[in-house]
C-alpha cells in the first residue's frame, strides 16, 4: 500500500511539473551581432494565441508579446505586428551590447518555437604606439575576464584576471598595471611588449576584444 502511494506521488509530481512549465527540446541557435548594432532574432511559424519573447533562464522576463490586435516590446527591443500576422515573429534588439548576451525563447501557448543565443562578435583593435607609452585595455563586460598576451609563435599567456574592481596580475606585470574600471592600464610599453592582447570572458568562454599592439622601439638600448 505504501509503494502504491509513493508511485502515485511521483506520478503526480511529474504530471504537475511537465504541465505547468514549458519544457523545450529545441536546439539553441547562435545569432552573431556587431557591438552596438541592431540584430534580429529569427522566429517563424504560426501562432493562434499569445506570442511571447522571454529569457530562457527566467521565463518571467517578458521582452515582447503579440496577439491578433497589437504587439508590445520592452525598451531596447522591437517587433512588427504586420510581420507577426504573416507568421514572422522575429525580435529586433536595437543596440546589441554585452549585457544583452543571453538565450532568448520565442514562445506561443507554452510551446517554444525558437531558442536563440545572442553572441557579440569579437572586436579587433589595431594599436600603434611609441616606447614608454601606456596601453589602455577596455574590460567593461559584466563577467570576469582574463587578459591573454601572445607574442609571435609563443604560447598564450594569461597575464591578468579582472572582476570589475578586482585586479590580479602575474609578478612580471603587477608593478606595471592598474585598474580604473572599466579600463586596465599597462604602463611603459616596450618593443618586446608588441603582440596581441585578448580580453576573454571566462564565464562564457568568449573573446571580447583583441588588441594587435605594435610598439616602436627608439633604439636597441630602449628594449
Amino acid at each position: 500500500m505504501q509503494l502504491c502511494s509513493l508511485h502515485h506521488c511521483v506520478l503526480f509530481f511529474l504530471i504537475f511539473t511537465f504541465t505547468t512549465a514549458p519544457v523545450s527540446a529545441l536546439e539553441t541557435c547562435p545569432t552573431r551581432a556587431k557591438l552596438h548594432q541592431p540584430v534580429t532574432l529569427s522566429c517563424t511559424s504560426t501562432c493562434t494565441g499569445l506570442l511571447k519573447w522571454n529569457l530562457l533562464s527566467d521565463r518571467g522576463v517578458v521582452l515582447a508579446r503579440c496577439d491578433k490586435t497589437s504587439c508590445w516590446a520592452e525598451k531596447g527591443f522591437s517587433i512588427s505586428h504586420d510581420q507577426y500576422l504573416k507568421g514572422d515573429f522575429s525580435l529586433t534588439i536595437t543596440n546589441a551590447d554585452y549585457s544583452k548576451r543571453n538565450v532568448y525563447a520565442c514562445e506561443c501557448r507554452d510551446s517554444d518555437y525558437a531558442l536563440v543565443r545572442l553572441v557579440i562578435e569579437t572586436v579587433f583593435t589595431p594599436v600603434q604606439m611609441k616606447s614608454d607609452e601606456d596601453l589602455k585595455l577596455n574590460v567593461s563586460v559584466p563577467e570576469p575576464v582574463e587578459v591573454i598576451y601572445k607574442s609571435g609563435d609563443a604560447a598564450d599567456e594569461v597575464i591578468c584576471s579582472v572582476t570589475k574592481d578586482s585586479l590580479q596580475c602575474k609578478d612580471d606585470y603587477r608593478h606595471r598595471t592598474s585598474l580604473t574600471y572599466p579600463e586596465l592600464t599597462l604602463r611603459d610599453m616596450k618593443l618586446r611588449d608588441s603582440g596581441s592582447y585578448t580580453i576573454r570572458d571566462t564565464k562564457n568562454n568568449e573573446d571580447i576584444q583583441i588588441y594587435a599592439v605594435s610598439v616602436e622601439g627608439t633604439s636597441q638600448c630602449g628594449l
